[in-house]
C-alpha cells in the first residue's frame, strides 16, 4: 500500500483510492478498472452510505444483522497503521502497530475537555516530518 498525503494550506488536493495489481489498477472512486482488462461500472449511481444504511435496516428487519464490528475495529488499525507509516516514513508492521504504547484516545470526553494538540504561539500545528518523527 502506498499512502501519501500532504499537510498544505493552498496546495491541491484529493481523497482517492487506487489499488495496484500486476495487471492493472482500479480506481475506487471512479469505479473503473484500466490494465490489461479495461472496465468501468455503469449501473445505477447509488450513494454508498444510503446502501450501507439500507442493507443493515434490512438485515435487521430479516433477523439476520450484519456485525461488521471486528472488520470495523481492522479497517481503523489499518488507517491509524497507514498515518503511523506516513507520518514517521519507517516500515511499521502491522504486530509493532499492535503493540504500540501510543494512544489516541482522550482521558475523558466531555465537552469542556482540552484538546490533545494545539497550535504554538503563531497558531501554527506542528506537522509530522517523514524520517524525523518517530514512532512510538
Amino acid at each position: 500500500m502506498y499512502g501519501i498525503c500532504r499537510n498544505q494550506i493552498d496546495a491541491y488536493n484529493e481523497l482517492s483510492d487506487t489499488i495496484f495489481g500486476t495487471k492493472g489498477r482500479a480506481h475506487v472512486a471512479k469505479e473503473t478498472i484500466e490494465g490489461e482488462t479495461n472496465w468501468r461500472y455503469d449501473g445505477p449511481k447509488l450513494n454508498m452510505y444510503d446502501v450501507e444504511h439500507a442493507e443493515l435496516f434490512d438485515s435487521i428487519r430479516n433477523g439476520t444483522p450484519i456485525n461488521n464490528g471486528l472488520y470495523m475495529a481492522r479497517s481503523t488499525m489499518l488507517a491509524l497503521l497507514s498515518q503511523f507509516v506516513c507520518h514517521t516514513g519507517q516500515e511499521i508492521t502491522w504486530e509493532e502497530a499492535m503493540e504500540s504504547k501510543l494512544t489516541v484516545t482522550l482521558d475523558r470526553y466531555a465537552w469542556d475537555v482540552e484538546p490533545p494538540i494545539k497550535p504554538n504561539e503563531k497558531g501554527e500545528y506542528e506537522i509530522a516530518v517523514p524520517g524525523v518523527t518517530k514512532f512510538v
